[in-house]
């Protein structure tokens, strides 16, 4: 199938779908009823900005679609949480619902669309806050058909093929490679989530059932996590697997091509530039520049100009050091972490270079969090045989890893705040985003919570995290002076608390069923949380080192909302 660019919408011209796939698959005779309910309900509501915020593919394309039909611009917030939201609501002129309160459009409604220009504004997105806070930057018509021509160029899609994400089309890379790329090509796409990976071995065999070859829209994490267990030799063959947010371990590439028995292309860019270079490791480590991206290397510092610019004769320089040449190049770490501690400099990549020299950190991560003290905090990724499972030793390795940095840079500058971890939590495109580090350092503001240190999801139905006992938990005043331990309502509440943000909200609290308390948490522990969905609630599990010590049922008088899992 030909590539149509955006401007003319190709949305309304590629009507052919193949037949068999199931209803959860995206085509254009789907996507235009749905574009049309959605300009019915914004028929008579105000132009201008509308925050989009839809985990659905179906729906957020459709309201997409609808909203530049009708002339206005899309923004696409960084995150769904309520404070990101709410800190957009000056700058736009509503919110998206989740559906249209309108099965079509109403009779009369002109369905005409506005003509669209190259220099029409389509897109405001925000960077995911990994290096501070959340920034906004726009995108106009010109800059998102100027990006999906290269990906249609190097990796073109006919009606052989379709497309199947992992990843959230809420950010530049999936919303161009998953969405966009389809769309303009006429090709059907996945509107289900396929996180999980069983869910992605059954979208795989839906699209081969189909006489179709599935493009594969994944990143760093889920490649990383790909199961053994599933037969993947036995599905249809991919015809590419793309991966973008970080760079892909090489164990990771290697095993990820291996396993999928397709190509692993990677993808190098940022919120700010549109994609920049492209590698399969397969081939070489070194990237290499998209068609029309002109570089150069200005004391290893990359800068480049580039159509995916607002300004595309303009220099850009990108916050990362870079060595090689223009066509073949290695990254070396960002360029743009220096901060001020007390006064004095310090770097926080020579913060983590200082302390992975430690025999047993495998990398580590330093972060600012915006506490009055101005202090540091520090994420540490080590091996299972070394992590801290008790107050004593996590003491010990703090002590040890402050005199290292203490040889190298000043006192005032070290780490305060410290977090140690198997795995660094990220999001769905591979970054430890701003989200994730204020949820990593949320005891600090809250000495009732838990320190969370990970979630693993399995699928919708079970979940594992990673908590530790604050030794500063407000519930150990008293509960006991000289042994204290977290009170058994405490142990429960988090129980709850921690269920609801893994599968949503429940009903009523009807209480609890075959509750055991086994042993006492106490302030430092390490603990691993196991929850299991159930029809009326949820079961629950705290383990350590030390075996179980606590489980029980939690039931409500109304059955959960249905809802997808978080991803965070």
């Amino acid at each position: 199938m030909s590539f149509t660019p955006l401007c003319q919408l190709p949305w309304r011209s590629h009507t052919a779908s193949p037949s068999g796939l199931p209803a959860h698959w995206v085509d254009s005779a789907r996507l235009t009823e749905r574009v049309d309910a959605w300009r019915g309900w914004l028929d008579g509501r105000p132009g201008g900005r509308w925050i989009l915020c839809h985990t659905n593919p179906l729906e957020f394309t459709s309201a997409l679609l609808a909203l530049w039909e009708t002339g206005r611009i899309a923004v696409l917030p960084a995150d769904d949480r309520p404070g990101t939201l709410a800190g957009l609501a000056d700058t736009t002129d509503g919110q998206i619902p989740l559906r249209p309160d309108a099965p079509g459009a109403p009779c009369g409604l002109s369905l005409t669309a506005v003509t669209i220009t190259p220099a029409t504004p389509a897109l405001a997105l925000y960077t995911s806050g990994s290096t501070g806070q959340p920034v906004e930057f726009s995108k106009n018509f010109a800059q998102l058909d100027g990006e999906l021509a290269v990906h249609s160029q190097l990796w073109p899609l006919d009606e052989s093929s379709c497309v199947i994400a992992q990843v959230s089309h809420q950010h530049i890379y999936g919303l161009l490679a998953a969405v966009l790329h389809p769309l303009c090509s006429g090709v059907p796409f996945c509107g289900e989530d396929c996180h999980y990976p069983e869910r992605l071995a059954e979208r795989i065999a839906e699209a081969g059932q189909s006489g179709l070859a599935p493009v594969m829209v994944s990143s760093p994490p889920q490649l990383a996590r790909i199961p053994e267990h599933i037969a993947w030799a036995t599905l249809p063959r991919l015809q590419r697997v793309f991966s973008s947010g970080a760079p892909l371990a090489q164990p990771h590439a290697a095993r990820a091509e291996s396993v999928l028995g397709a190509p692993v292309i990677e993808i190098y860019g940022s919120t700010e530039t549109g994609g920049i270079a492209r590698r399969r490791q397969a081939v070489s480590d070194a990237w290499s520049a998209l068609p029309d991206v002109e570089l150069s290397f200005d004391s290893e510092r990359l800068a480049l100009r580039s159509p995916f610019l607002a300004d595309p004769h303009a220099w850009w320089q990108q916050p990362d050091r870079v060595s090689g040449t223009p066509e073949q190049f290695h990254l070396l770490g960002r360029d743009d972490r220096l901060v001020k501690i007390g006064g004095k400099r310090v770097s926080l990549d020579r913060i983590e270079q200082v302390l992975a020299g430690h025999p047993s950190v495998k990398s580590a991560r330093c972060v600012e969090l915006g506490r009055d003290d101005g202090r540091l905090g520090c994420i540490v990724v080590l091996g299972s045989s070394s992590i801290p499972v008790e107050h004593p030793q996590r003491h010990e390795l703090t002590r040890q890893l402050r005199g290292i940095l203490g040889e190298h840079i000043e006192q005032v500058t070290i780490p305060r705040y410290w977090r140690f971890v198997e795995s660094l939590p990220c999001n769905a495109q591979g970054k430890l985003d701003r989200g994730l580090i204020e949820r990593l350092f949320e005891d600090l503001l809250d000495d009732r919570k838990p320190r969370w240190l990970g979630t693993e999801q399995a699928d919708e139905r079970a979940c594992s995290l990673v908590l530790e006992v604050p030794e500063r938990l407000v519930f150990l005043d008293g509960h006991f002076d000289v042994f204290p331990i977290v009170p058994g309502v405490v142990i429960v509440q988090w129980a709850i608390q921690q269920a609801e943000r893994c599968f949503g909200p429940f009903g009523d609290f009807a209480g609890c069923e075959q509750l055991k308390f086994q042993q006492p948490l106490r302030p430092g522990m390490r603990l691993r949380l196991d929850l299991t969905r159930r029809d009326n609630g949820f079961a629950f599990a705290f383990h350590s080192h030390k075996g179980k010590h606590a489980n029980g049922r939690v039931s409500f008088n109304s059955a959960p909302a249905t809802r997808e899992a978080r991803h965070d």
